[in-house]
């Protein structure tokens, strides 16, 4: 058994790297955002990205009310970016 030679494991930061591109391209565009709050809760709400930070990113929903995300919420599927024109 050789330990410490697991491609999928380095594939994990890179994918978080790429989930980080994708949410900056994000950045002040109004998006769908579905919520996974854990034991089959979820929420939509509708916002925008407004700040992108090294480990979290925020979104002002249109209510005013600001939520703070990490990308792995994103990574893991906790946290959905849909197109609010087709939801």
């Amino acid at each position: 058994m050789v330990m410490g030679n697991n491609s999928h494991m380095r594939e994990i930061g890179q994918n978080l790297d790429i989930t980080k591109e994708r949410v900056k391209k994000l950045l002040n565009i109004p998006v769908l955002v579905k919520i996974n709050s854990g034991r089959g809760r979820t929420s939509l709400c509708k916002g925008e990205v407004t700040a992108v930070f090294p480990a979290v990113f925020t979104v002002k929903l249109d209510d005013g009310e600001i939520k703070t995300f990490s990308y792995a919420d994103v990574h893991t599927r906790g946290v959905l970016f849909l197109n609010p024109d087709k939801a």
